[in-house]
């Protein structure tokens, strides 16, 4: 019986890890597509090609305010502004299951 209800939580975790990812994610579709598959403006690779600890890495720094690759640095600290600093290893994981 616990056996049972420990997977059925583990399996809950997961769905809402996954739900919370793509809510996230929401707003960064429309510049990185819906599967972080767009090349933006053709200067930005996608982001799914990143590999998982550059993707931290990049937008914990673009939250900062720390870099300004390809020009955009201010356009992604405001995008970046309201995801919780815990939420951003969340939502790359997210971008990489794409």
């Amino acid at each position: 019986m616990i056996r049972h209800i420990t997977i059925q939580l583990l399996l809950l975790t997961f769905l809402f890890a996954q739900n919370e990812g793509e809510n996230l994610y929401a707003s960064c579709k429309f510049c990185h597509g819906f599967k972080a598959e767009k090349m933006f403006e053709n200067r930005v690779p996608a982001l799914k090609e990143l590999p998982y600890e550059v993707l931290v890495l990049k937008l914990k720094l673009y939250k900062e305010g720390k870099i300004d690759e390809y020009g955009y640095g201010f356009i992604m600290q405001q995008q970046m502004k309201n995801i919780p600093n815990d939420k951003i290893p969340l939502l790359s994981q997210y971008i990489k299951s794409l």
